[in-house]
């Protein structure tokens, strides 16, 4: 086999979440997923409504939860009228250890600036250049606003944030009493922006922040609550005070929290879940779902003729091919590492050896987080595909969905299964 053909097809393998564009990698798993199209109603909510909304969507890292919002991006961009949509990657600027919503607004305004660029809208400072100049004493260099634009200014100053905990701490000081007067200062941005968007056949402003699920869950050093829980249920009026319609990713842990019934009532209805796609049945049984694997391999097969490769140059066998779809348990972004890993390990066509050994480092992996605690969360998930939450292990089955050993699916009916990832139970 030949290094470049390798090359080619571990290129395709890039488990990042696809561009719009890139329709010929797309495979809708809709039907698999139980998702009732969450895109598409994420869409026709914000064309219908004639004032601003504020939607959160939630699901597992790795569900596909990215690919399908910029799904929704391209159809309001290419509808009628046309809708400009900010992709806000929060990854970008802010640390996921270590969010709060001063990032937020950072990252926002910053990237927001960014995009608007290539469309020929170019913001001027206004009111935001006052706020501006209370935080240039962090920098390490001076930066006058209106000589660089805002998207300059602000990536030096998101880089600081993003490195320096001392330095969110000293911009959260100077932001939480003046959380008014920043609102103000991006909305006058935001209205300056919509005026100059409608002047190019716009007929709206979308801004999407994603990567907010992937914020690190624990209990803020103050107690009374956890990270994501402070930000999307104590900052709820801050994240929907921006004047545009507002889509964030929220953890899934939280979005299935005790704070599940609250969250609803902040942002107008349940929180729609990207869940995994179905490639086996619901625990106990667990038997494989045969539409679930085979737009599985719908996805790896549209991946390949893209390399200019065919299934057999990838692996030895057919079953090997199934064999990694189950170990995915229906994740899309895992079942593209898997064979990437694979590839690294044994070449290809990837073989059962090579196969084993990243499944070997899996589980040891998983093996090390799990603590007494998961165990009768785990044990009941595998009997019967159902989590019994209680007070005493809430916090256990937030880390378990967070960390994905529990996947959840709502195929029919909500039921969750184990990662197959996860270690086999001990022998009794």
């Amino acid at each position: 086999m030949t290094d470049d053909l390798a090359r080619a097809i571990y290129h395709v393998l890039d488990p990042r979440p696809l561009r719009a564009n890139e329709t010929d990698l797309y495979v809708d798993l809709d039907d698999v997923r139980g998702s009732a199209g969450i895109a598409q109603r994420l869409a026709n909510k914000i064309r219908l409504s004639n004032r601003p909304t504020c939607q959160v969507v939630a699901g597992h890292r790795g569900s596909g939860k990215s690919t399908e919002l910029r799904r929704v991006q391209y159809d309001l961009q290419s509808g009628d009228p046309r809708i400009f949509v900010v992709y806000c990657e929060a990854d970008e600027d802010i640390d996921r250890n270590d969010v709060d919503f001063p990032e937020v607004l950072i990252a926002v305004v910053k990237q927001m600036a960014g995009q608007l660029k290539p469309v020929g809208v170019e913001l001027k400072p206004g009111y935001f250049k006052d706020r501006f100049d209370r935080l240039k004493h962090l920098l390490t260099s001076e930066i006058d606003l209106d000589k660089v634009g805002i998207e300059t200014a602000l990536v030096s100053l998101s880089a600081t944030i993003k490195s320096s905990p001392d330095a969110r701490i000293e911009i959260r000081k100077l932001l939480e009493p003046d959380t008014s007067n920043w609102l103000y200062a991006a909305n006058d941005l935001i209205g300056k922006a919509k005026l100059e968007l409608g002047k190019k056949g716009y007929g709206d402003l979308v801004i999407m922040v994603d990567d907010l699920d992937k914020m690190v869950h624990r209990p803020l050093p103050e107690g009374g609550c956890c990270t994501s829980e402070h930000l999307f249920v104590h900052r709820e009026a801050q994240l929907t005070a921006f004047d545009c319609h507002m889509v964030y990713t929220m953890p899934i842990a939280l979005a299935y929290s005790g704070q599940e019934r609250v969250i609803a009532n902040l942002y107008g209805g349940n929180v729609p879940v990207i869940p995994m796609t179905k490639v086996a049945t619901c625990p106990p049984e667990a038997r494989p779902h045969e539409a679930g694997i085979q737009k599985f391999r719908d996805l790896i097969s549209c991946r390949l003729m893209k390399a200019g490769a065919a299934e057999r140059d990838l692996f030895e066998s057919d079953a090997l091919r199934d064999e990694v779809i189950r170990l995915s348990g229906g994740q899309p972004r895992e079942m593209l590492l898997l064979m990437r890993e694979a590839m690294v390990g044994g070449g290809i066509p990837i073989k059962p050896a090579a196969l084993k050994r990243v499944v070997d480092e899996h589980r040891r992996a998983y093996a090390r987080q799990l603590r007494a605690e998961h165990l009768p969360v785990i044990e009941s998930v595998r009997a019967s595909g159902t989590i019994e939450r209680t007070k005493d292990n809430e916090q256990a089955v937030r880390e378990l969905l967070d960390s994905r050993a529990i996947l959840q699916y709502v195929n029919d009916e909500e039921w969750y299964g184990l990662n197959p990832l996860l270690p086999p139970p001990r022998p009794q």
